[in-house]
């Protein structure tokens, strides 16, 4: 079930007299198979599941779009750095390097926590930004573009600013209407944030506009370069002093706001040939990271300077109570769903390997505590929340068992698709909006495309929940 074998497949051995490709990512030409040069996920990759990144440009370019002394900068031309290097664009070793270098290990160091070993993990090593390189996508400054940008930030408050059709309560209304716009205006990766997500739910009821969908991209590169800049500050030995709540705020509801984005993009990405959603579970699991250690952080600084708590702290005591209750992952959760992990079929596990056991496990537990949730008539926003969780606090283990396409992992992800799709629908979530098929059961219909027959018993459950039988 390995997709990325390609030497036990005919049909996927790289072929000889092509044409070769000037322009073609690195996976592509390391492969010696001509690459279509489909951005920022080329065929190639996406049709075997393989990370898709791309040569960077050689020549600078601006990086920011905020006023510096009364002069406007165009957005970043996608692929372009101002960390320095002698104003070089960094190698794509380096950029490599530069996404692991914020990662959990320094937060850790930085602020003498411990973190449980599944958030064990790079925080933004997201394909995505690693070869958004097309030129196209820079914004230059211009009076439809300081238009635009009133439009988004008006589409975000009026039609945005509630993430779940009800409200966990005034604070937390509160947070999203009023905070959240608020710090965007302190904090580039919250402005650049909040500017792609209404950018991307505007361009769902426009989807000829060309200049909502290149506004989509740039503000999503915007938004990540700025929050990984933010990462290297928490890491660094300069930043010892420098940490305060409200700019850890910004960073953590900056890291909701990306997983939204990530989950929303499944819905228009191609399902044929199928390749599982581990764009959305990469950036869901370094957000995870981070949003644990800064709150973490938070709880031992107490207070912010202007003597206000926390705003993090409103989603972090919200039910259900992540991290301080683990009880989704009780074996009980998952006791309608154990023959997904007893079956004894062809799968590629080594079920005498502790850890493939717990993944497994812990993946099944967390979805059964979903649909736990559903029959017992959790609120609205509180199934909501399980829902967009998930990416978050799953073992790092399953997203690799996705990728190697084994039957199990992908039976498991029928089910949570399932949950998913018995729920009301918003936005992000994939409603079907514009005669679209939802996004749980497009899911749902290509994995059971890929599993093996042996396997299709086992879909029963997410088949009929959803009425796809």
């Amino acid at each position: 079930m390995d997709g990325s074998d390609d030497s036990k497949n005919p049909s996927h051995r790289p072929k000889v007299g092509h044409r070769k490709s000037r322009n073609g990512c690195h996976k592509c030409k390391s492969r010696r198979v001509k690459c279509d040069e489909t951005r920022p996920i080329c065929n190639n990759c996406n049709r075997l599941g393989l990370s898709c990144l791309w040569p960077q440009p050689t020549k600078p370019t601006p990086s920011r779009i905020v006023t510096r002394g009364g002069s406007r900068e165009a957005l970043p031309r996608p692929g372009a750095s101002d960390r320095g290097n002698g104003g070089r664009a960094p190698s794509p070793d380096s950029n490599q390097d530069s996404a692991a270098a914020g990662n959990s290990a320094g937060i850790q160091k930085r602020f003498g926590i411990q973190q449980p070993d599944y958030l064990d993990e790079p925080l933004f090593g997201s394909s995505v930004i690693d070869s958004a390189n097309d030129a196209e996508m820079v914004l230059p400054e211009s009076r439809s573009r300081r238009m635009l940008e009133h439009r988004l930030m008006q589409h975000y408050i009026f039609n945005m600013s509630k993430p779940f059709p009800v409200s966990a309560g005034p604070n937390w209304s509160d947070l999203f209407m009023k905070k959240v716009p608020e710090l965007a205006l302190r904090y580039e990766n919250l402005l650049y944030t909040l500017l792609a997500n209404a950018a991307n739910h505007l361009f769902r009821s426009e989807p000829q506009n060309m200049e909502l969908l290149a506004a989509r991209r740039s503000y999503l590169v915007a938004a990540v370069r700025e929050q990984r800049k933010m990462v290297d500050k928490i890491t660094s030995t300069e930043a010892a002093d420098s940490f305060n709540v409200e700019w850890a705020d910004a960073l953590c509801l900056a890291s909701l706001m990306l997983v939204v984005h990530s989950w929303a993009a499944l819905q228009d990405r191609p399902l044929e040939p199928y390749s599982p959603p581990l764009e959305w579970l990469q950036m869901g699991r370094g957000a995870g990271v981070l949003i644990w250690m800064s709150i973490d952080a938070m709880m031992k600084s107490g207070k912010r300077k202007d003597g206000e708590t926390s705003s993090m702290m409103t989603v972090a005591n919200s039910y259900p109570r992540f991290g301080a209750d683990e009880s989704y992952f009780d074996a009980d959760m998952r006791r309608n769903f154990t023959g997904v992990l007893t079956q004894k079929l062809p799968s590629g596990d080594d079920w005498d390997d502790d850890e493939t056991r717990e993944t497994y496990e812990k993946a099944l537990s967390y979805v059964g505590s979903i649909q736990h949730a559903i029959d017992h008539g959790e609120p609205v926003y509180a199934l909501y929340r399980r829902i967009q969780c998930f990416a978050l606090i799953i073992p790092r283990r399953f997203s690799e068992f996705l990728e190697e396409r084994r039957p199990r992992a992908l039976v498991i992800m029928a089910h949570f698709f399932a949950t998913v799709g018995q729920l009301p629908c918003v936005w992000w979530i994939g409603d079907g909006e514009g005669g679209r098929e939802p996004t749980a059961k497009r899911e749902i219909r290509a994995i059971s495309k890929v599993l093996p027959s042996e396997w299709h018993a086992q879909l029963v459950w997410p088949l009929d929940m959803l009425g796809l039988r």
